[in-house]
């Protein structure tokens, strides 16, 4: 302890330059760090997903599903295995204990089904992570009253898509509602028979021609070259011009191999040409429009898109640059408007916000209290300098970790600042006490020394004691403990800064400040106390001489505050401030798309009657990577104006309503915050569907009894 506070009191130039250099790499650490709302949680999900063209639920769940569980439900670490078969597709979850190395996992899984025997000409399925950052950043819906949807999608597809892509930072776009360019062909039945062919083995020899393959490594004008057939058709006529060898009938072999006309010999079939016959020659070949999804901007047909961000990259960074993009597009391109229908950047700016203004807010109201108490600017001013200096520190370490700046970690650092300025209150009051003793024996760098060094212990043991209670937070298991290790880092890091500082900084500071010591007016007897000191002291010895009355009160207060518990609730995290609501609409078994879109208008109409609702979008049918076998589902996202009242009730009342429309299929609300929703789920597991039925049944009638369930 001696030489850390002789070093700084000797090497005041070595401890500014140093000081200047935390300041300035926490600085920089806070201006690159990523901006998330919520820490980055290591899910430990890996998913199977496997597509069997044309085959029904049973079939995928007999040929794809069952041996893949089979496959991968004895990997080491794994703790449960889902499924899901869809019409055309089979969906695997499988779930490890938190803690386990995914890289090793995804490894295993993979050398798993690896031996499973799959159909011929489906594709093994590649294992891939579940992550958050799966979930878009934003969404929007693009519409042009000048622009017919052909012309929307190309514009869409040939410049929008590419350039969004080539954001930093940005993962993927993906479309709904747009027409999409198929082929469709009408084969000339007379013409397949002359030739001697049918439709399946035309088609399959239009599935070759697609193939592209290696040949290896040649040598080409003196040099080695990889040459690669490419069979890939980009334009229709190359569709068209497609070529099939087509070998003579028996009848015309004999015409054309026979030279003796008075012999039945024949020649060879082998040694006849080919003829060579063009899909246009045997087909009608035409080009169509098809809209496999639908998408819809406040009741007007628009194409709509959402867009994904890369594991690495920065939420607000890349959504602050994805907009200004799309304003470009706006005025380059006559017309054409972009409607925000879904946005996770804006919160997670304004979390951001309001977390530093309290944090700065905090920080004066502390400047202020301090200066109360001490009577003194310059030790106000070398107390409060832990502050700044502390969150730096903080900062930095949080950087080096790769943790992000989110509510958890700025909350974190919120709470710390009533604590960090304690251990440098203490060391600066013992000093300053110490100075306006007048025996005070010691003086300069003697005392400062001493009085840091008296004080050294207390601080110590509260800041450790400090860490203890905060520390366990981030060893929880599971994704709880993921959520909060931030939170409990942050703290321990400021609190640990905090201590360096008022061991350091603040007994360097002293010195410069009080050389000459301090004013007569601050001198006085040992022993003497300031008029809160007094009071305080009053109240003190009462407390002491009426033992039971502050223990009763405090018993009560204990007592009191348990009981509250049951009014406060809780919840993994709290309930989004952004008025929206997202519904995902799931059709029943043989419904088709023009149902849901039917079901999905009725609904638009019930939201776009409120004068509160500001924007609606939907889209349904396409892709979806979280179930991609049903591509009829409809989601459906209503954003409400931000002066909405009572919109807890407004959206009370629509899913109430949404709940009684369930002929074409249930309505459910969605959420993307991370467990906000205040859902219970249930697996009932059986051999048979009548045992699963009679459970469930049980199950529902008890679920219903409870008033507390909806």
């Amino acid at each position: 302890m001696n030489g850390i506070i002789n070093f700084v009191l000797k090497n005041k130039f070595a401890v500014w330059i140093m000081t200047i250099c935390i300041v300035v790499a926490g600085l920089y650490s806070g201006m690159t760090m990523k901006m998330e709302s919520i820490p980055n949680i290591s899910i430990p999900v890996v998913s199977l997903t496997t597509i069997y063209p044309g085959a029904t639920p049973e079939q995928v769940a007999d040929k794809i599903t069952v041996p893949v569980e089979q496959a991968v439900q004895n990997v080491s670490g794994v703790d449960l295995v889902t499924s899901n078969s869809f019409q055309n597709a089979s969906s695997i979850q499988i779930q490890f204990e938190y803690g386990t190395d995914m890289d090793k996992a995804e490894k295993a899984v993979s050398d798993a089904i690896s031996k499973v025997i799959f159909p011929e000409g489906i594709e093994k399925p590649t294992p891939a992570r579940f992550s958050m950052d799966m979930i878009p950043i934003l969404a929007y819906g693009v519409e042009s009253k000048d622009l017919g949807i052909a012309k929307l999608t190309k514009i869409m597809e040939k410049r929008i898509v590419p350039a969004l892509e080539g954001i930093e930072g940005v993962q993927s776009v993906d479309l709904a509602g747009q027409q999409l360019q198929e082929v469709q062909i009408n084969f000339n039945q007379a013409k397949l028979a002359e030739i001697g062919m049918t439709e399946e083995t035309v088609k399959l020899m239009i599935k070759g021609a697609k193939v592209k393959f290696p040949l290896g490594v040649m040598e080409l004008d003196q040099s080695e070259k990889s040459v690669v057939i490419d069979g890939n058709i980009t334009t229709l006529d190359e569709f068209k011009n497609i070529q099939f060898p087509v070998m003579p009938s028996s009848t015309n072999a004999g015409q054309i191999g026979s030279t003796d006309k008075t012999t039945e010999q024949r020649a060879p079939i082998s040694n006849f040409v080919p003829q060579m016959v063009k899909l246009s020659d045997i087909a009608e070949i035409k080009v169509v429009g098809k809209v496999e999804s639908i998408a819809r901007t406040n009741g007007q047909e628009a194409i709509s898109f959402a867009i994904s961000k890369t594991t690495a990259g920065n939420t607000v960074e890349a959504a602050d640059k994805i907009e200004e993009k799309l304003a470009e597009f706006e005025k380059e391109i006559s017309g054409v408007k972009f409607d925000k229908t879904m946005d996770q950047a804006t919160p997670v700016k304004d979390s951001v916000s309001t977390m530093l203004n309290k944090a700065i807010v905090g920080a004066l109201f502390a400047v202020v209290i301090i200066w109360l108490f001490l009577r003194s600017f310059k030790t106000t001013l070398i107390a409060v300098v832990s502050i700044p200096l502390s969150l730096l520190i903080a900062i930095f370490c949080l950087n080096q970790l790769n943790i992000t700046l989110n509510m958890m970690t700025l909350g974190a650092m919120t709470v710390a600042i009533g604590r960090i300025i304690d251990d440098s209150i203490v060391v600066i009051e013992n000093i300053f006490r110490r100075m306006s003793i007048k025996t005070e024996k010691l003086s300069g760098k003697d005392l400062i020394r001493e009085a840091t060094k008296e004080v050294f212990v207390p601080i110590l043991s509260s800041t450790l004691v400090t860490i203890a209670v905060f520390l366990p937070l981030g060893l929880v298991g599971g994704m709880i403990g993921e959520m909060f290790l931030p939170f409990a880092l942050a703290i321990v890091f400021a609190l640990l800064a905090s201590l360096l500082v008022a061991i350091t900084i603040v007994p360097m500071l002293t010195r410069q400040f009080f050389k000459k010591g301090l004013s007569e007016k601050h001198i006085h007897e040992e022993g003497k106390h300031s008029q809160i000191a007094l009071k305080y002291k009053v109240i003190l010895n009462w407390s002491l001489d009426h033992k039971w009355v502050p223990s009763v009160i405090s018993i009560a207060m204990l007592v009191g505050s348990f009981t509250l518990v049951p009014l406060i609730g809780v919840n993994f995290m709290s309930s989004e401030s952004e008025k929206m609501i997202y519904l995902n609409l799931k059709p029943h078994a043989g419904k088709t798309l023009n149902d849901v879109d039917e079901a999905v208008k009725k609904m638009e109409g019930l939201m776009l009657a409120d004068n509160d609702v500001s924007s609606i979008q939907m889209s349904a049918g396409g892709e979806n990577p979280f179930e991609p076998g049903n591509n009829k589902n409809a989601t459906v996202t209503v954003n409400y104006k931000k002066s909405t009242k009572n919109f807890t009730e407004k959206k009370e009342a629509v899913l109430k309503k949404l709940a009684k429309d369930n002929l074409v299929g249930n309505w459910k609300e969605q959420n993307f915050g991370m467990g906000t929703t205040s859902t219970v789920s249930y697996f009932v597991y059986g051999s048979t569907m009548d045992d699963l039925t009679e459970t469930v049944t049980k199950v529902e009638d008890i679920m219903k009894s409870n008033k507390n369930l909806k």
